[in-house]
């Protein structure tokens, strides 16, 4: 009896350092830095996806993701391939040249700002510049036009000219030419501290509605929708 009761004690540190193993499925396979952006890329091996998460250094940020099917294994090859900037906006275009993707990330150079990321497959080879299609500033908002040729994508980014903002992206696929026109505001709405703006994009034919309150540290949220067939004049 004394000697089983020695075994099991010699045994029980075996069987809690078996209860401690756990799988690893998430890991990191690749790190891009691009000035004050990184980008770190992710292999989740149960799910069979990679996924990219960006944050810039800078006090108060907070991080963003995408994720999509791993097509070349795990393997990766992030690269930056387009950049803009003007004024505090930022915009680098970055793209998985093993996987077909490409993504627009937009920040500002402020403290506290978070990027925003638009995500999309994107042609192989092709052009990766990013072209200025337009600008527009109204009150202490400022949107933006880009085009990425690569991917026939346009993209408006919109922030506001406030201390700890962080943008808003998005992109559609471009119907019109380049250089084609330009965004204008139609109207706009004021209660209180909420501001609403509507800007249209005649080539592309979309209508965006953008939303932010006048307070330091807003950020403004920008909801786009294809413009619908004028409607018929009112029969008098």
């Amino acid at each position: 009896m004394k000697w089983s009761a020695a075994s099991l004690l010699v045994a029980l540190p075996l069987l809690c350092s078996a209860a401690e193993y756990e799988s690893t499925l998430l890991v990191q396979t690749g790190k891009l830095r691009e000035s004050d952006l990184i980008v770190r890329t992710i292999s989740d091996l149960q799910s069979n996806k990679i996924c990219l998460a960006f944050y810039v250094r800078t006090a108060g940020t907070s991080s963003v993701m995408t994720c999509y099917d791993a097509v070349s294994g795990f393997r990766s090859n992030i690269n930056q391939v387009g950049f803009f900037k003007e004024g505090e906006l930022v915009v680098r275009k970055v793209k998985d040249l093993e996987n077909g993707m490409s993504c627009l990330v937009a920040y500002v150079s402020t403290p506290g700002t978070t990027p925003a990321i638009d995500c999309y497959k994107s042609a192989k080879p092709g052009d990766d510049a990013i072209a200025r299609g337009g600008h527009v500033r109204e009150g202490d908002l400022e949107v933006h036009r880009l085009s990425d040729p690569d991917s026939s994508k346009t993209c408006l980014v919109a922030y506001v000219s406030s201390g700890g903002t962080s943008p808003s992206l998005t992109c559609y696929p471009s119907v019109g030419q380049p250089g084609e026109g330009g965004m204008v505001q139609t109207s706009q709405l004021r209660e209180g501290d909420l501001v609403v703006r509507k800007m249209i994009d005649p080539p592309n034919r979309k209508t965006c509605l953008i939303t932010y309150v006048s307070t330091e540290g807003t950020s403004p949220y920008m909801y786009c929708f294809d413009e619908g067939p004028m409607a018929p004049p009112l029969q008098r």
